[in-house]
């Protein structure tokens, strides 16, 4: 149901309170943890490969540069990554991230692999909106 989370979103943006959950925005203070930008933009993500070390938090920044809506769905790398406090596990292992809004998450990864990731928005991964999370040792 992509209803409620959009709609949380909608709301806070509406109020400028905090996010609380899964995703913060990024007035929060800076903390020790490294920052990666994944920027979102008309059909592309860039890095549109992520390579993370395991057992290392990071935060990851969605900056949605377009004037549509788009999404960062990674429901196997969620899955297999802890959260720090403050972060929670997406719903659905899908980050929805609105026009020019910018939102973050704090992970670790936990299992190595490669995850795949995508926009899910109609015909925007076909058209090249999709890349993979590395985790490394």
């Amino acid at each position: 149901m992509r209803i409620t989370p959009y709609a949380l979103l909608i709301a806070v943006t509406a109020f400028s309170a905090p996010l609380s959950g899964y995703a913060q925005r990024t007035t929060a203070p800076a903390s020790d943890v490294e920052a990666i930008t994944v920027r979102l933009s008309n059909f592309a993500f860039e890095p549109a490969h992520l390579r993370l070390k395991a057992g290392v938090p990071v935060r990851l920044r969605f900056v949605n540069e377009s004037n549509g809506g788009h999404d960062f769905s990674a429901p196997t790398f969620f899955a297999a990554s802890s959260f720090l406090p403050g972060s929670s596990a997406p719903p659905e292992g899908e980050i929805d991230v609105g026009s020019h809004q910018t939102l973050e998450i704090a992970v670790i990864p936990r299992k190595l692999g490669t995850y795949p990731f995508k926009c899910t928005h109609f015909l925007h991964s076909l058209f090249g909106m999709h890349g993979t999370v590395e985790v490394i040792p």
